[in-house]
């Protein structure tokens, strides 16, 4: 149980079009907790460095590490999907007195999935985006080794096409 001045650092975790960004933003609305999501920063450093994903996280982490300093639960958006952000997360909860939680998304329904995910190119997402259905099951293929990992942490697992419609973005 929490008490009332518990921070939380959430951590979602989630392939692509799962509905990690719809969870995270209905979470941080109804907790007040800044969004931070990963896909912004990269978005940003694609194209100027060889790991913008890895400082993607990086740089999200330590945003997420001055909220919780400042006395702020934070969400962050991201895959999660290999260990090496997990344990970046570790760190940040351990160093600021915070309470870690995974929030994993999964959608069950292929075809809602496939809607999602094809639903992305109206959006003129820069390139890194899955947005084709042949994108996310490569996509899929070259994180199955990686994605699935212990979680020693609070971790809830929601199949988001039980909490959200077909017109809820994903």
């Amino acid at each position: 149980m929490l008490n009332a001045r518990q921070l939380l650092l959430i951590a979602l975790k989630g392939h692509p079009g799962a509905g990690k960004s719809a969870v995270a933003r209905q979470l941080g609305r109804r907790l007040g907790a800044p969004v931070i999501d990963k896909d912004d920063i990269k978005d940003v450093l694609d194209g100027h460095t060889a790991d913008a994903g890895g400082l993607a996280y990086t740089a999200m982490f330590n945003v997420a590490r001055r909220q919780l300093l400042q006395g702020l639960c934070v969400i962050c958006d991201s895959p999660l999907s290999e260990v090496g952000g997990y344990t970046l997360a570790r760190a940040v909860a351990h160093d600021t007195a915070a309470r870690l939680v995974v929030v994993e998304c999964t959608c069950s329904s292929e075809a809602e999935w496939r809607r999602r995910i094809e639903g992305r190119s109206a959006l003129r997402l820069p390139d890194h985006h899955v947005t084709s259905w042949p994108d996310l099951e490569e996509h899929l293929r070259r994180r199955a080794a990686t994605s699935n990992y212990p979680i020693s942490d609070p971790h809830l697992l929601i199949d988001t096409c039980l909490l959200y419609t077909s017109d809820a973005a994903a």
